[in-house]
């Protein structure tokens, strides 16, 4: 594969090929080629191998350092038929295409896990692993109700999203059964076409030309399901996990929002209870059995509570900063989700489109080739 910079306007540019099987160990490696102008990288062009594994723990690993952006997704691990050449075309397609979306970003880009992926040697990349445990994301426990969140709208549109996909997956998977349950029965013609042939003289030349014309379109038709698959199955599936990346994200900002609510409303509790415990009387308690005077019991009781309300409202103001941050960033990214989005559907249709024009072009002239032969005899 050609990587180039210039042809893209991209200052780093990444390619996913040569799917190479590893039969004695049972994983498939891909090369992995990255072009780039950018100085933080020694060379401007080099390339790796990497597994699926390896693709595996980059989405992980820029998901626990960026919770708040939308993280593209990986295609999902299989367990049988993993050396099938159909599946291993469609897995490097999508392991290209989540790479080629964490280059574009320019955040997700700059991460040194990135970096340490494109360019380190095995050993190296698994010494970085190793030193960069993974750590399993748990929601506060605390009750998340009437959120206003700002994404409200967004949510309410995945929802819909999804049940699009589904629907788009679902014809989508039983066209596909289809078109291939025709060519394998198209495929069974040319052959009785041919004992025909053998006992028909005269009409020998035709049957021969019927089934090779059959055969010729059959072709075309296997093409045409193998671009679908790639073009529009693919895309739909990758879409489909794309919105749950879109909600875990949305979900981890409302665990932001509940941790700065639950802060804020502490802090007004203890405030009440501040207010309170100033303005009642000096009583006797435990304490001032043990030689305490009930002024200094109270004293303490104040001086405790104003530190809790510090401690809670500093954490409150991180809480309330990291969520604008957070916020941020999320806006940002579904607004770049939102434009790619229209430009892969673009691409898709039209690469659709161009599809099924290709395949009903040359089945005419095959058909058209047939008639004037015929014609002809």
């Amino acid at each position: 594969a050609v990587v180039s910079t210039q042809s893209t306007g991209e200052d780093i540019v990444v390619v996913v090929d040569d799917a190479q099987k590893h039969a004695a160990e049972s994983f498939v490696s891909y090369r992995v080629l990255t072009k780039t102008t950018r100085e933080s990288f020694e060379l401007e062009d080099f390339h790796v191998r990497r597994r699926y594994n390896d693709f595996h723990w980059l989405g992980n690993v820029l998901t626990q350092q960026y919770p708040s952006h939308i993280i593209p997704p990986l295609p999902q691990k299989k367990v049988f038929n993993k050396f099938d050449p159909a599946f291993l075309r469609l897995r490097q397609l999508a392991l290209n295409k989540f790479l080629q979306r964490i280059a574009e970003h320019p955040i997700l880009s700059t991460s040194e896990h990135f970096f340490i992926f494109l360019s380190a040697r095995q050993i190296e990349l698994e010494e970085s692993k190793r030193n960069t445990p993974l750590k399993k994301f748990t929601m506060p426990q605390i009750p998340v109700s009437d959120i206003e969140s700002p994404f409200k709208d967004t949510s309410e549109y995945l929802e819909s999203f999804s049940k699009i996909l589904n629907s788009l997956s679902s014809e989508s998977t039983k066209l596909h059964k289809d078109q291939t349950e025709l060519s394998n029965n198209l495929s069974t013609l040319p052959p009785s076409l041919m004992l025909w042939a053998n006992s028909e003289e005269k009409l020998e030349p035709m049957l021969t030309r019927f089934g090779e014309g059959i055969s010729k379109v059959n072709t075309e038709l296997e093409a045409m399901v193998q671009k679908k698959e790639e073009i529009f199955n693919e895309s739909i599936k990758e879409y489909q996990r794309y919105v749950t990346a879109v909600k875990a994200v949305l979900k981890h900002r409302d665990s932001l929002q509940v941790t700065k609510d639950f802060l804020t409303l502490s802090v007004l509790n203890k405030q009440k209870d501040l207010e309170k415990l100033e303005s009642s009387e000096p009583g006797k308690s435990i304490a001032t059995l043990f030689g305490k005077s009930p002024v200094q019991v109270k004293g303490e009781k104040v001086a405790k509570l104003q530190q809790e309300i510090t401690t809670l409202s500093n954490n409150g103001e991180k809480a309330s900063d990291a969520l604008v941050v957070a916020s941020a960033a999320i806006r940002s990214d579904i607004e770049r989700w939102n434009i790619n989005r229209e430009k892969d559907c673009r691409e898709l249709f039209t690469g659709l489109s161009d599809t099924h024009i290709n395949y009903f072009t040359e089945s005419i002239n095959v058909w058209q080739g047939l008639i004037e032969s015929i014609d002809k005899d």
